[in-house]
């Protein structure tokens, strides 16, 4: 059963990488079925591995001259991306599902969260039987300076239909969702601080050790780097530039993890497999732990 998407639920995790061919080919040996590969106007090239209720987002950079294209207050997203892409690959941000990014952003800016304002767009894409269409997009920018590779911002797709179209949902390693993003800080109270913000006291606490916030639509979990190495030293954590809160890993549900084994078997890949799960080394991934646990 797919998770119900709910406000500033995962809406999808941008996994950045510097040669966004290879990575998407490396995501099909995974068993994905990614979307045609489109571009924003910023001169960022992206494809998505769409589930029902969220997707992962493999970003690159395309076309750096193009950046500075809608840049709001001197912010666009495109450089940011760069920026970071000049540090390292990896998860760079986490998008928030919104359906009213007015209002949604307005009420996170009077929580108290830092922002960099609203940014509207429109991508060119192709659907599966080849139309054309364009997806309508709003954003809201909610970056934090202290902890840059936790930031968020918030999503509003105005035309849905275009990004969660059934055919891209239908994927051979039989994924479903995501479940859950993992990060490591050495302190995790400063996320479990920031999460607080976003979802409420009621949603964030320890469970089994674990800082961990209920999003409405997958869990978002902080680990101490010894909790880290516990859990996924086995496979190998993804590399830092610097010491500081990142992602590590994203927890894709799926259906059977024997018909994970097959597709990884037959792409030539390797997982590390246990705890009932099966967990694939960064290097496979742009950077990032791929996690498969059945739902």
């Amino acid at each position: 059963m797919a998770l119900a998407q709910r406000r500033f639920g995962i809406d999808h995790p941008l996994v950045s990488v510097r040669d966004h061919a290879a990575a998407l080919a490396n995501y099909q040996r995974l068993g994905f079925a990614p979307s045609p590969v489109s571009y924003h106007p910023w001169g960022t090239v992206t494809s998505l591995m769409m589930f029902p209720s969220n997707f992962i987002e493999l970003i690159g950079v395309a076309d750096p001259a193009k950046f500075g294209t809608g840049a709001v207050d001197s912010f666009c997203f495109g450089r940011r991306l760069g920026e970071f892409l000049a540090r390292e690959e990896g998860v760079s941000l986490v998008a928030l599902h919104s359906t009213d990014c007015d209002g949604d952003y307005a009420e996170l800016v009077a929580r108290g969260l830092a922002s960099q304002g609203r940014i509207d767009f429109r991508r060119a894409m192709r659907l599966p039987d080849g139309s054309p269409g364009e997806a309508v997009v709003s954003l809201g920018l909610f970056l934090d300076d202290q902890l840059p590779d936790v930031s968020n911002f918030i999503c509003h797709q105005h035309r849905p239909e275009l990004i969660w179209v059934p055919g891209w949902q239908q994927h051979p390693n039989g994924a479903l969702g995501i479940d859950a993003l993992t990060y490591v800080a050495t302190e995790p109270e400063r996320l479990a601080a920031r999460w607080r913000l976003i979802y409420g006291e009621d949603a964030v606490g320890e469970v089994d050790g674990v800082l961990q916030a209920e999003s409405g639509c997958g869990l978002l979990r902080a680990l101490t780097p010894e909790q880290a190495a516990a859990e996924y030293g086995a496979v190998g954590l993804p590399q830092a530039s610097a010491e500081r809160p990142h992602a590590i890993a994203i927890r894709v549900a799926v259906a059977s993890l024997a018909r994970v084994r097959e597709v990884l078997a037959e792409g030539g890949l390797a997982a590390v497999d246990r705890d009932d799960r099966l967990r694939v080394a960064p290097e496979h991934c742009g950077n990032v732990i791929l996690e498969f646990a059945e739902r």
